[in-house]
């Protein structure tokens, strides 16, 4: 139990010291400033943020990102709020592995600007009940990729439109100073069956 009391300071600590180095994207990006929320919110943190679509390859840092779909896994919590995962496949043109973890480089963007971040209860029911489920953290071979269901998050049954947020850290977890976002519709969402 102790570490799960670490990973609220550990979030915070990372966010305070997120490094400003820059990325060339070859999508739209948009500058946006660093400042960190009190609330422990990731929006506004990266100064570079890269536009991409469902099923579209994104590079940033040496890494590619590409969302195939969100998937609603059909279980709810007690106040009905949904599980959803992320259909995704991780690209590192590095020579060197790296691991994530969906804490600290995933986030959701909600339609009220606020902000969805990882459940550890969607990792337990995805463990047991999701095939090609990716468990938190999870290493990004060298010169390689990585390809599954990763997350997940809860959020409330009328959400149906949001903003996947992808920070392509590297092995160093600070520097969020890239985002890579995806905007997601009822359409991109797909249900487990």
């Amino acid at each position: 139990m102790k570490k799960y009391k670490l990973i609220p300071l550990l979030l915070a600590a990372v966010m305070a010291a997120a490094p400003l180095t820059g990325c060339s994207p070859d999508k739209e990006s948009s500058s946006v400033s660093v400042s960190m929320a009190p609330n422990g919110r990731q929006e506004g943190l990266a100064d570079n943020e890269i536009k991409a679509n469902i099923a579209e390859d994104t590079e940033c840092n040496d890494t590619t990102f590409k969302l195939n779909s969100v998937i609603d896994s059909g279980m709810a919590d007690e106040n009905g709020n949904k599980y959803i995962y992320l259909d995704a496949v991780i690209g590192n043109s590095t020579d060197k592995e790296y691991d994530l973890n969906i804490l600290n480089n995933f986030y959701l963007l909600l339609p009220d600007n606020s902000e969805a971040h990882f459940d550890v209860r969607t990792q337990l029911y995805g463990q047991k009940n999701i095939d090609n489920y990716i468990v938190n953290p999870f290493t990004v071979p060298a010169s390689g990729e990585i390809s599954g269901i990763f997350g997940g998050f809860v959020i409330a049954p009328d959400v149906e439109n949001f903003t996947v947020c992808f920070f392509p850290t590297q092995e160093d977890m600070r520097n969020k100073s890239n985002v890579i976002k995806v905007d997601v519709t009822s359409e991109n969402i797909t249900k487990l069956s």
